[in-house]
């Protein structure tokens, strides 16, 4: 009879522990894991090199970003040039690919960093706008909704475009028709 009394609190505990159980990013659930699972992968596996080749010399569209829809297009020298969607302004600044440790794990991962030093706050990140604002390069690419050679808007020669753009899902080629020529 005492070993089924010490056996009932160890039961309770496990009745009530299991329905602490989450999911995790293993788990694959409909509830975002399976997008943390890729983006994990992603930012273990992701090469300086496999970055450095995604966005240099490429206008790239961001989707899903902290700040909001826009296209940057980074030049294969280092500059950045990003036009937030819902505002004019072409904003220029720096992209630099490093390795550093990232989150609580301090796992080695590579990031992609951007800098807008003319800019007094960070567009995206808030603080000073000459502070390198670094994320890993798999997170970075999760968000990246197309990516096209070249810089079809021209935003290296343009400090505002003649648009604000209200439509987040545009793609590049349509938000270039919508330049004038």
């Amino acid at each position: 009879m005492s070993a089924l009394h010490s056996l009932l609190p160890l039961l309770a505990m496990s009745f009530f522990l299991g329905g602490c159980w989450y999911s995790s990013s293993v788990s694959g659930s409909k509830d975002g894991t399976s997008q943390m699972r890729r983006i994990d992968q992603a930012n273990a596996s992701t090469t300086p090199q496999q970055a450095q080749a995604l966005i240099s010399g490429k206008t790239w569209r961001a989707t899903g970003s902290l700040y909001g829809p826009a296209v940057h297009y980074s030049t294969p020298d280092g500059r950045d040039f990003v036009w937030f969607l819902e505002r004019r302004q072409v904003v220029a600044g720096e992209w630099k690919v490093e390795t550093g440790a990232a989150g609580s794990s301090g796992a080695l991962v590579t990031k992609v960093c951007l800098r807008y030093p003319g800019e007094a706050t960070h567009p995206i990140s808030k603080a000073v706008g000459a502070d390198w604002y670094c994320q890993a390069a798999g997170s970075v690419f999760e968000w990246v909704g197309e990516r096209v050679d070249g810089d079809p808007l021209g935003l290296a020669s343009r400090s505002e475009l003649p648009f604000v753009s209200r439509h987040k899902n545009q793609s590049i080629s349509q938000l270039q028709a919508l330049l004038p020529r």
